[in-house]
């Protein structure tokens, strides 16, 4: 099932390349009015993608008819099939508000929020996990063994993805920290960090800059840079020693969190197995203090 989510991404981000081209070789075949509106979606893809075929028919002077028509000749239902296809692939370029914005307009206010939202994320999950395979969750997990301090790093919503592992790192043993932009920029903040220590950066659409350039410091300083992000085209990636990659898809005007945090509750989880005394010290000296102080 996880297998088959990913070929559909996969095809999903090439398809629209191959019906443009699909398009171009079908010219010769399409009336005046066919390829007017045929030109007008190559070159205006996004508009394309968001107008209603009411808003095609004022713009290109056409008729509904001949939108219908050019659709079933690309091998379409109709239209609303055709503008889903450029619809789907171009979310996958959105930030998430941008993303909520366009379900926002297109959208049935009777949707099931709930039921859209659950699905959503088991979607996030099930191919996060395909996405990230045990070889890669394994050297993660050896290379914060290895470290002396796990420094971890994002911005808006990755700040709090930051906090989290943090807080879950520290109960099984770890020297953690998740680093605040303040008065420090993330980039300042790492130059006192030494050689045997490890960032975890956090990048997800709208991909910040601040986050990116500490990435990059800190590759240039020869610092172990762990990358959690969306796309192996990410920006970040090229700083990076190693890439976990999740789905953070959402129907809200954030990105979803889900997937990460299993990444992160998983990596935690297996140290403190595999620290079992020491964690079980950590745990015993927690309760101690909450208890007394």
């Amino acid at each position: 099932q996880t297998s088959n989510r990913r070929r559909k991404t996969e095809y999903m981000n090439s398809h629209i390349a191959d019906l443009k081209e699909r398009i171009k070789n079908k010219l010769p075949e399409l009336t005046a009015s066919q390829k007017l509106i045929a030109n007008y979606l190559i070159e205006h893809p996004e508009i394309f993608a968001l107008s209603s075929i009411r808003d095609l028919e004022t713009t290109l002077g056409t008729s509904k008819t001949t939108i219908v028509r050019l659709a079933q000749t690309l091998g379409y239902s109709g239209f609303q099939e055709l503008k889903g296809e450029f619809l789907n692939s171009m979310r996958k370029n959105l930030s998430p508000i941008q993303h909520f914005k366009t379900r926002l307009d297109h959208s049935d206010v009777s949707e099931d929020m709930i039921e859209l939202v659950a699905g959503q994320t088991l979607d996030n999950i099930n191919l996060s996990m395909d996405l990230t395979n045990q070889s890669d969750f394994n050297r993660a997990l050896e290379m914060i063994k290895e470290s002396s301090y796990i420094y971890s790093m994002g911005m808006a919503i990755s700040a709090h993805l930051a906090e989290i592992t943090a807080y879950l790192f520290s109960r099984v043993s770890l020297n953690s920290q998740a680093l605040t932009y303040g008065a420090l920029t993330f980039s300042e903040q790492i130059i006192n960090m030494n050689q045997d220590d490890l960032i975890i950066a956090f990048s997800f659409p709208p991909y910040s800059e601040p986050t990116i350039k500490a990435a990059q410091y800190a590759k240039e300083n020869d610092l172990k840079v762990i990358s959690i992000t969306d796309k192996p085209t990410s920006e970040i990636v090229q700083y990076s020693d190693l890439i976990l990659q999740v789905s953070v898809e959402s129907v809200t005007m954030a990105n979803s969190i889900m997937a990460p945090l299993v990444i992160i509750y998983a990596l935690a989880a297996q140290i403190g197995l595999d620290n079992k005394q020491k964690t079980i010290r950590t745990i015993e000296s927690l309760d101690h203090v909450r208890k007394e102080h």
